[in-house]
């Protein structure tokens, strides 16, 4: 029972995690129909900024904070400006911009974060307090519920921005269609650039988080998006409240397969996330709460 116990705690606390995580991927698809494989990198590079800045320059923790989410701000727009926005309107569009996001995640990005920080494992400086906390007989760390209620009070800031404000709602009318948007004055480029600036900001948060709980190291990116990805597919790429319930699912999944398989096929929940996606690409090609295409012929 104390495995079950501990078993679902621990996935319920990694879930919460991965939806702020998978949030910036699903808000760039909604809005620019663009699956942003490079969330990963920009990620990875932003924690190791901030690790940079205080760790190595000595900056107090909530000045690296401030620096590294406006960072985040002007790597979205730069990367929606300069490579994205070129490739707008094109034959083929989804297909070049898939590997452009491929190309600047996996590439360039882990790139920056070799050559400007060395790449080499690092420790994040400590945020949140330190120790465990038992709950019916289960123990976990507060750096995980800490973790746990700063993802989930972003996720429901995020979705409030959608719902409420109005560059959010505007961002809801262009991912319907964005020739729709443009003939009722919505500058479909403009909300773009937003959209890519929110991922961003979510792929900083997220990546703080991750190296609250793991060290940091070129690994950080992968394995953010190989938790991501599963999620989205699972999710769909239209709901933002399903890709919360997708990724507890899939954090659940993976606690579980740690708790009860591992001991007896080591690796195997490192293996799990893939097997998910295959499973989900066969089984529930649009998620559990995906639009299906409709196309009148």
């Amino acid at each position: 029972m104390d495995t079950f116990l501990g078993a679902l705690v621990q996935g319920v606390l990694q879930g919460g995690v991965y939806a702020l995580v998978v949030l910036g991927v699903i808000v760039v698809a909604k809005a620019t129909k663009v699956i942003n494989l490079a969330y990963g990198g920009i990620l990875l590079v932003l924690t190791y900024l901030l690790w940079w800045l205080v760790d190595s320059m000595g900056l107090p923790l909530p000045v690296g904070l401030v620096i590294v989410l406006a960072a985040g701000v002007l790597v979205g727009f730069g990367i929606e400006r300069l490579l994205m926005r070129p490739l707008m309107g094109r034959p083929e569009m989804d297909m070049i911009t898939f590997l452009m996001t491929l190309v600047v995640g996996f590439t360039v990005m882990q790139g920056i974060a070799i050559l400007a920080f060395g790449g080499v494992p690092q420790v994040m400086p400590r945020m949140f307090p330190e120790g465990n906390l038992n709950f019916a007989g289960v123990n976990f760390t507060y750096t995980s519920l800490f973790c746990f209620a700063t993802a989930v009070a972003m996720f429901l800031a995020f979705v409030a921005y959608f719902r409420y404000s109005k560059n959010g709602l505007a961002m809801r009318c262009v991912s319907d269609d964005m020739i729709v948007s443009q003939s009722l004055g919505i500058s479909v480029k403009r909300i773009c650039s937003y959209a890519w600036a929110v991922g961003a900001v979510s792929a900083a948060v997220g990546g703080v988080l991750i190296g609250s709980m793991y060290a940091v190291d070129t690994n950080t990116g992968s394995f953010a998006m190989m938790r991501a990805l599963p999620v989205l597919l699972l999710a769909g790429l239209d709901s933002l409240p399903g890709g919360f319930v997708g990724a507890l699912l899939v954090g659940l999944a993976e606690s579980f397969a740690g708790a009860y398989i591992d001991p007896h096929v080591g690796g195997f929940r490192e293996l799990l996330p893939f097997i998910l996606m295959l499973v989900i690409l066969l089984v529930l090609p649009n998620g559990l709460f995906g639009k299906k295409a409709i196309r009148r012929i």
